[in-house]
């Protein structure tokens, strides 16, 4: 073999294995750094005393938490309340919408996202508004879920909110969940103080146009709270009830095995164009967004289904 055969030989076995080293780097190396990087937010928010000074509570004979409720005195208000911590662009979008109606909203935030988006929860608090407590991952049902986890849930995402802003959340919201007197205990003994029930949901990229907002704001009742989802919820793995990361709040990107049609269809609406056409829709008939607080506080009865005396 000459010299020029061989470096060529060389040449290519150099090619591999830079091209081995690159594939490893991208997608083992870069796998492990997010695993490990996911360890050690479990870690740093683990907030064991917080879980066992708030089982210690339920033990105690802990009462329910109140709930905050629409308004029945007609009055020409609402409440906007965002279920899901939204990535840091549309954060700000939303945030810039809010101030241009000189409207008021809660944000209710994954205690994971928000570990991961510090800067988005400092932004939020900065601005004015105020952050609510939606489970460590978003979590539904969560009157389902045993003691453990749910305290685990609440606890882990105060301690996240305490530690990027000045103080813990003392609203409390979850997807899908109905309120129970346990659930309303566990959430008064986690430190907070409301859970929030809206009468009217909004999921996020469902209005075409400002005509179509126009037409939703003119079906909602006055003294309304409306919970606007902007991230999905994490259903329960039954055989995971143990465990609280079971996987990422934050929405997964679409991926290139997409069929044509999906790749193809249109994107949605921005969600802050769509607050911009709502809070736009509700003023011109001279609702205004308000303050959370000033709406109805209760001491929840949940309803129990009538029983049938004759079976």
């Amino acid at each position: 073999m000459n010299y020029r055969k061989l470096g060529g030989v060389a040449l290519l076995g150099l090619l591999l294995v830079c091209g081995i080293w690159i594939l490893f780097r991208d997608y083992v190396i870069e796998k492990s750094d997010t695993q490990a990087e996911l360890t050690d937010l479990s870690a740093s928010y683990a907030a064991s005393e917080e879980i066992a000074a708030a089982a210690q509570r339920l033990t105690n004979g802990e009462k329910p938490a109140e709930v905050v409720t629409r308004l029945l005195d007609d009055s020409a208000r609402v409440a906007i309340v965002f279920d899901g911590l939204p990535e840091r662009p549309l954060a700000e979008r939303l945030l810039d919408v809010l101030q241009k109606h000189n409207a008021s909203a809660i944000f209710f935030v994954e205690g994971q996202n928000a570990a991961e988006q510090p800067e988005t929860i400092r932004r939020i608090y900065d601005t004015g508004y105020e952050i609510g407590n939606y489970t460590f991952v978003g979590i539904s049902g969560a009157e389902k879920l045993p003691t453990d986890r749910l305290l685990a849930e609440l606890c882990r995402t105060q301690q996240v909110v305490a530690t990027l802003s000045p103080k813990a959340p003392t609203l409390f919201r979850a997807p899908r969940t109905t309120f129970t007197d346990p659930l309303l205990q566990a959430v008064k003994a986690a430190g907070i103080d409301y859970a929030v029930k809206e009468n009217v949901r909004h999921a996020a990229g469902t209005f075409r146009n400002a005509a179509d907002a126009a037409a939703f704001a003119a079906t909602i009742p006055r003294g309304s709270i409306i919970s606007i989802a902007l991230t999905r919820p994490v259903d329960p793995l039954p055989k995971d009830v143990g465990k609280t990361d079971e996987r990422p709040a934050v929405d997964k990107k679409p991926n290139i095995e997409d069929p044509p049609a999906v790749r193809n269809t249109p994107p949605p609406p921005d969600p802050a164009d769509e607050l911009d056409w709502l809070l736009t829709a509700l003023e011109s008939t001279g609702i205004k967004a308000v303050d959370l607080h000033d709406f109805r506080k209760i001491h929840y009865i949940p309803v129990i289904p009538a029983v049938d005396p004759g079976k």
